[in-house]
């Protein structure tokens, strides 16, 4: 198994907060981000220069079965807002399903694909999840597919 964790790609990251890509995280124009499902195969490095998707080494390891499409499917970002919990910044969209789907999959990786696919986090189920002419829904947690701590609260 190669995936073992879930984060943001630095490289991304960095340039969102310093401009040099320029992208609304909150935006809720659905499509503005994807989502596409990966297998324990793909080795993610969170370290790589523009990362994207379809390129290494996201261009291998994408789920694939009846009901899935390579890619993907549309995102709608819900917020990219501070919670009510002190300190904490999180990154919610709506629940999205493929339906009749056969398929496994371990993560879920986040990109946008106005900006050449680049790919912003990368969410570890923690295990295989599996369909076999069902639904495979990802329902976010209601802080959001990512939440951070911005600083200490002492």
């Amino acid at each position: 198994m190669a995936i073992t964790q879930d984060a943001w790609f630095v490289d991304s990251y960095v340039k969102t907060m310093r401009q040099t890509i320029t992208i609304d995280l909150g935006g809720t124009t659905p499509g503005l981000f994807k989502g596409a499902l990966f297998t324990g195969t793909v080795v993610p490095d969170f370290s790589q220069t523009n990362p994207a998707w379809n390129s290494a080494p996201w261009n291998a390891g994408e789920s694939s079965g009846p009901g899935y499409t390579s890619g993907g499917q549309n995102l709608t970002v819900t917020s990219f807002a501070g919670l009510s919990t002190t300190n904490k910044v999180g990154w919610r969209f709506n629940t999205v399903t493929w339906t009749s789907t056969t398929l496994s999959a371990e993560g879920l990786l986040i990109y946008a694909p106005s900006l050449t696919n680049k790919a912003f986090l990368f969410r570890w189920f923690e295990g295989v999840k599996t369909t076999a002419d069902g639904d495979f829904e990802i329902a976010f947690h209601t802080d959001g597919a990512w939440r951070t701590v911005l600083r200490n609260t002492a």
